[in-house]
């Protein structure tokens, strides 16, 4: 993917324009963490769930977990116990801060590369992906983490978007009733546009899942890769693997490294 391909809204991730983005939620949604779903509520019920997939830093999910806090919101944080880019032993005080802002701490777990040839069960799972998802849930737990209720996928495949709405015994972010009326700043470019917009006109939707990286936001607002790069070059970019991952969530950074080492 090169930066020209990426397409959406992105003129704006300031913290003020994230705390319209919620405020412009409450006036239609109540919102709960991803946990409290459940799929018998009354249609009547109009719900959204608030999700942040922690890619790259925790500090920058500490900042919005305190924001929503001071607003009186609870959201859901989803981290990765096994990344290139931060480690949840050594920052383990910070995961424990945001949930002392009374949020939901919940798996987020790369699948990639696990048991492609193996056959696939009525979760649309493999054994190894099985294998891999307790095993991360079990390194959250034994972080203090407990109970972990919550799961959605790093880079997800096709296949894991069609998938039940447990996992494991986790409300599964991925499962269709969640993603019937779904907005998100992946790449950090809302694709269905103005996001205010995308809520307004999903008002008569009884559940919309927004979902959000901390990366992309700050204080005052930033272009995607100004502010991707603010965190990125601060991980050493020559080891293969911090690398790949930091490419993998936006490519666009990729190029200015590439760039970089041929003006080198």
């Amino acid at each position: 993917m090169r930066s020209t391909d990426l397409e959406g809204w992105a003129e704006d991730f300031s913290y003020d324009y994230y705390r319209r983005l919620l405020e412009t939620l409450r006036t239609t949604f109540e919102l709960r963490t991803l946990s409290e779903y459940r799929s018998d509520r009354s249609p009547d019920d109009r719900v959204a769930f608030v999700r942040h997939d922690v890619d790259v830093c925790l500090e920058r999910a500490v900042e919005m977990a305190e924001l929503e806090y001071e607003l009186g919101v609870r959201s859901t944080y989803m981290v990765l116990p096994d990344t290139p880019l931060y480690d949840l032993e050594e920052e383990r005080d910070l995961l424990h801060l945001i949930h002392e802002f009374g949020h939901e701490i919940a798996l987020h777990c790369d699948l990639s590369g696990v048991g492609p040839d193996e056959p696939v069960g009525d979760d649309g799972l493999t054994p190894s992906e099985r294998r891999r998802i307790d095993g991360a849930k079990r390194c959250l737990e034994e972080l203090g983490i407990d109970p972990v209720d919550s799961v959605s996928f790093h880079r997800p495949s096709e296949r894991v978007l069609e998938g039940p709405r447990t996992i494991d015994g986790m409300v599964n972010a991925y499962n269709p009733e969640l993603l019937s009326a779904y907005v998100s700043d992946s790449s950090g470019r809302w694709r269905e546009g103005d996001p205010l917009e995308s809520i307004v006109a999903n008002a008569s939707a009884d559940r919309l899942q927004v979902l959000t990286h901390p990366v992309w936001w700050g204080e005052t607002h930033e272009p995607p890769l100004e502010r991707f790069a603010a965190v990125a070059d601060r991980f050493d970019a020559s080891d293969p693997r911090t690398y790949e991952e930091l490419v993998s969530i936006y490519a666009p950074y990729g190029e200015r490294i590439d760039a970089d080492r041929v003006l080198a």
